[in-house]
């Protein structure tokens, strides 16, 4: 079934005011869906928060391995003693048996400089620890892509909300307009004394209520666009003019024979179970060994005068060369408490992607479903506007021939509106199950190709 489609347009100023970020452009042209969702995929502020944490993960990565290259370090002392500390000796050693002695120790000024260099040698911890952490940026990927599927997901459903609700202002402008050329031609007959003051204020009445529905209906549009600014990126002051794909009510049922391309909610709890593994293996790598090479290089002088400058005066060095084995044997059982909880957080990963996977199979059948039911409903809708639209066309001529009254007209006005209504209502309930089918699918990304 292919329906005519109809141009629908949200009138703006016609400027598209870019983030602070941006210099500002003229947007002299509609904007179209492919058009919102690329801007959106620049400038979407929760998108930007998931690059920034790609981006961290890869210097967690660098982080990690860093502790597996060489590490050195300096350090400097400086020293001085107003008052030289003072030790009791034995006086045997004088010749002076049964007392003690004062003596003081030391230079009045000392000072050391050190250089310390050390090199893993071997740790399974690392090793383990650098696996996992490729995991990690694997995930992070796989975030940004949710990110990107989602913000697909919400800006498409958001613009075609706004061009549905537009759809609906165009149709009450529309029977505004008719009822008040009407409301024109019964205030001559009324004061022609032809109709009664009665069928008058009816009319009046029925246009009050549609302006009103009108006003109403504009609030929720304004409000709509203005979350579709926000998930874009915009400033809410920004103006926004929406241009309705030129297949918007060319439906089909085309994607409801397309299979699933593994959706990223499996992919992502997969790389969760992954990256636990890795965590687990972390963790065992604990009971094992390391190794480690040391060296240490280093100056003392000492001086009862402050004169470490002078290059006669000795200074004192210092090398120490050597290997550092670290054995675990007894960590109260920690390291075993944390494989167990590794292990069942393993467990519940695979129950959450099993639960997850259902809910998707659930919710591309009721997609499917929901295509068909929709498809039906739209061709039936459609056959219901036109046929609304005849009798509303036929109810005005006969209510000028005086072959029906007021009330049999208001009817038929009333009953049209609501057909271009629910006709309306249906195009959407479509497009948004295709958004459904396509985003529990994993070809939610589709949209950018196909708009």
């Amino acid at each position: 079934m292919t329906i005519k489609p109809v141009r629908l347009f949200i009138f703006g100023l016609g400027l598209m005011l870019m983030p602070a970020a941006t210099s500002a452009q003229a947007a002299n042209e509609s904007l179209s869906l492919q058009q919102a969702l690329q801007f959106a995929l620049e400038h979407n502020a929760e998108l930007r928060q998931a690059a920034y944490d790609q981006e961290i993960s890869e210097y967690q990565i660098k982080e990690i391995r860093s502790s597996g290259l060489p590490q050195i370090e300096a350090e400097g002392q400086f020293q001085g003693f107003p008052n030289l500390p003072t030790q009791l000796l034995p006086g045997e050693i004088v010749g002076m048996p049964g007392t003690q002695i004062p003596v003081q120790f030391g230079t009045t000024y000392n000072t050391s400089g050190t250089i310390k260099a050390s090199q893993l040698l071997y740790s399974q911890e690392l090793f383990s620890g650098l696996k996992a952490a490729k995991d990690s940026r694997e995930l992070y990927a796989l975030l940004k892509i949710k990110s990107e599927e989602d913000l697909i997901y919400q800006v498409a459903s958001a613009y075609y909300q706004s061009l549905e609700i537009e759809a609906q202002i165009r149709s009450l402008d529309s029977n505004l307009l008719t009822l008040d050329k009407m409301s024109k031609v019964m205030l001559a007959r009324y004061q022609n004394e032809m109709i009664t003051a009665n069928e008058l204020d009816r009319i009046t009445v029925q246009k009050t209520n549609l302006a009103t529905q009108l006003q109403s209906l504009r609030a929720v549009r304004d409000q709509q666009v203005n979350y579709l600014k926000l998930l874009m990126g915009l400033p809410i002051t920004a103006e926004l003019s929406l241009e309705e794909p030129l297949d918007l009510e060319d439906l089909s049922l085309s994607l409801a024979s397309y299979e699933s391309q593994s959706p990223i909610e499996l992919k992502i709890l997969e790389k969760q179970k992954k990256l636990n593994l890795r965590n687990l293996e972390v963790t065992r790598a604990g009971y094992y060994p390391t190794l480690a090479l040391f060296g240490q290089q280093s100056w003392q002088a000492q001086r009862n005068e402050f004169n470490f400058f002078d290059g006669n005066q000795p200074w004192f060095q210092q090398t120490v060369i050597g290997v550092q084995l670290q054995v675990p044997i007894f960590d109260g059982g920690s390291k075993h408490h944390k494989i167990q909880q590794n292990q069942l957080q393993i467990d519940k990963l695979q129950l959450q992607k099993d639960y997850a996977s259902s809910q998707l199979d659930l919710q591309t059948e009721n997609a499917r479903k929901q295509l068909q039911y929709s498809f039906a409903s739209v061709s039936a809708q459609a056959d219901n506007k036109e046929l609304a639209r005849k009798v509303y066309e036929q109810s005005q001529q006969m209510y000028q021939e005086e072959v029906i009254g007021l009330t049999e007209l208001l009817d038929a006005e009333q009953a049209f509106r609501s057909a271009q209504t629910n006709y309306y209502n249906e195009v959407l309930k479509f497009k948004r199950s295709e958004l459904d089918l396509l985003k529990s699918l994993g070809r939610i990304q589709q949209i950018l190709q196909n708009t």
